[in-house]
């Protein structure tokens, strides 16, 4: 049972200042796993007795003990023989069919408790206010970089899937500027021109909201927004909570834009049906 799940099966036991404590960890549990215990404590807006007490009610012997194994369970990354070894206890395709379901419900669920509304708000307003939006990820990433490129083309102008890294090719960075927001996709295992093209970005302070999944020590200087993703389905990862995430986005950035989206998508409709050969 991973510590969020037993943080929920302990709510109904717990005093107020526990139950504000466990909140905020649920809602934070990247940034909890590397909090010191006076800073949760300030954080929850509680005491460091009453975090110690949540810990001990959730049968750890104390705070060290909680973050040691919060960060063990983040850095944990099985590579595909034995994500496949695993998947072999299915006694039927239904059954790894209805296994895979449940696991990918819990990525999206996992996701959406550890985002907060200020950081979902900041990766908005930057998105609004960029001269261009680039979208950038590479292997099965690529994918996800590709989506969130047709989704916001269809709600503003300027919008490109960056293809820095792609055949050696990286003048493309060199078109950056500090008013644009390059959104990108990293998912483990990491992938070096990635991590390359985020230090570069980093470099020449390129505005990065960076869509990456637990443990993200090693990216996350990088990134102006961070947005924890949980991508663990199965025997591959999952894209289904990195999907939802570009969706909900998408839908933010169309609702905050407002009658400048609406312009733009009756413009495009209005093209679209100009250029566009109907069957009849």
């Amino acid at each position: 049972m991973s510590i969020a799940e037993t943080i929920k099966n302990k709510l109904d036991g717990m005093t107020k200042s526990e139950y504000r404590v466990a909140m905020y960890c649920l809602g934070n549990l990247q940034t909890v796993a590397f909090d010191t215990l006076e800073s949760l404590a300030n954080k929850a807006a509680t005491s460091t007795t009453s975090v110690l007490r949540f810990c001990r009610r959730l049968d750890f012997c104390g705070f060290k003990d909680f973050q040691d194994t919060m960060r063990a369970e983040l850095v944990h990354q099985p590579g595909l023989p034995e994500r496949f070894q695993k998947s072999k206890k299915y006694s039927s395709p239904k059954q790894a069919f209805l296994q895979t379901v449940e696991q990918n419900m819990q990525c999206i669920e996992k996701t959406f408790l550890g985002l907060s509304g200020a950081v979902m708000s900041d990766a908005v307003n930057r998105l609004k206010k960029a001269k261009r939006i680039f979208t950038f990820g590479m292997k099965e990433s690529f994918a996800m970089a590709h989506y969130a490129y047709t989704r916001f083309l269809t709600i503003r102008e300027n919008v490109s899937v960056l293809s820095a890294g792609y055949n050696g090719e990286v003048e493309s960075l060199l078109s950056l500027t500090e008013e644009d927001v390059c959104l990108v996709f990293l998912f483990h295992r990491y992938t070096r021109q990635t991590v390359q093209v985020l230090s570069v970005l980093k470099e020449r302070k390129i505005p990065v909201i960076l869509i990456t999944s637990p443990p993200f020590d090693s990216v996350k200087d990088a990134a102006t927004v961070l947005l924890p993703c949980y991508v663990d389905g199965g025997i591959k990862n999952t894209s289904v909570a990195a999907a939802c995430l570009i969706d909900c986005l998408f839908n933010a950035l169309a609702t905050e834009s407002g009658e400048e989206t609406l312009r733009y998508m009756k413009q495009s409709e209005a093209l679209y049906h100009a250029v566009s050969v109907l069957d009849d």
